[in-house]
């Protein structure tokens, strides 16, 4: 739930292979003018359902065993997202599989990594408008995004009740009185599970937790129920790159 306004570049990834050669940056274009050169957006049906599939299991396995590779700095509601989006795009290999005391089984097979050598580890906007090719240098595509940013700009509105939400999908909501930032995220696991924490840092007592929809529902604060008639839920959304 922290609201921080940065743009703080924390360093590359190694999430800048391709699969095949790198798209030179002349190659770069945006035609859907959402904000993300085409080349950086998974086209294929298996490409989508590979990184939802591997973002929702690596969500839901900050619950069972958070995995070391979480900063505790990073760990709040938006903080899970974004670990779990880099940590979707990592090549999956044995050492990498050691950073997880836990994860669920994934039918899918790991994508070899992010495919846009030019945006590294900013990958996500945090201002409006197509993708221009100094994004990255002017800090409007950035490695490090609050909830509010994540929902504005890197995702799509799907729609406030769930018929349409899948595994990996995210839920946001606001409240304007809420301790730091107003907005806060959840990942939807499927089968009507969410997975979110708690906002507050590690040694204030922050965690994981995974309910249902059903539960949320039954919160004594109406602000938190993913219900079309809360003004303060948002709705369903998809991330950007898995849009279509």
């Amino acid at each position: 739930m922290k609201h921080r306004a940065s743009r703080q570049w924390v360093g590359l990834l190694g999430l800048i292979l391709t699969v095949g050669l790198a798209a030179p940056s002349s190659n770069l274009a945006d035609l859907d003018q959402d904000g993300y050169p085409d080349v950086a957006e998974f086209h294929s049906a298996a490409q989508r359902e590979a990184f939802l599939e591997w973002f929702a299991a690596i969500a839901e396995a900050q619950f069972t065993a958070p995995s070391p590779a979480w900063p505790p700095q990073e760990q709040d509601c938006a903080g899970l997202l974004r670990f779990a989006f880099f940590e979707a795009l990592k090549p999956k290999t044995a050492a990498w599989f050691q950073k997880f005391p836990y994860l669920p089984r994934v039918a899918a097979p790991p994508l070899s990594a992010y495919p846009l050598p030019q945006i590294g580890r900013a990958v996500f906007r945090i201002e409006p408008g197509a993708y221009r090719p100094d994004d990255v240098q002017a800090g409007r595509l950035v490695p490090w995004a609050s909830a509010m940013y994540l929902m504005r700009y890197s995702s799509v509105f799907l729609g406030r009740t769930p018929d349409k939400a899948r595994r990996g999908d995210l839920l946001f909501f606001v409240r304007p009185l809420a301790r730091g930032s107003a907005y806060h995220s959840m990942v939807y696991l499927g089968n009507n599970l969410v997975v979110y924490h708690t906002g507050y840092a590690p040694s204030e007592g922050g965690e994981v937790r995974m309910v249902s929809l059903e539960t949320l529902n039954k919160h004594p604060q109406k602000y938190w129920h993913p219900r079309p008639d809360n003004p303060h839920f948002l709705g369903f959304y998809r991330w950007k790159i898995v849009s279509y």
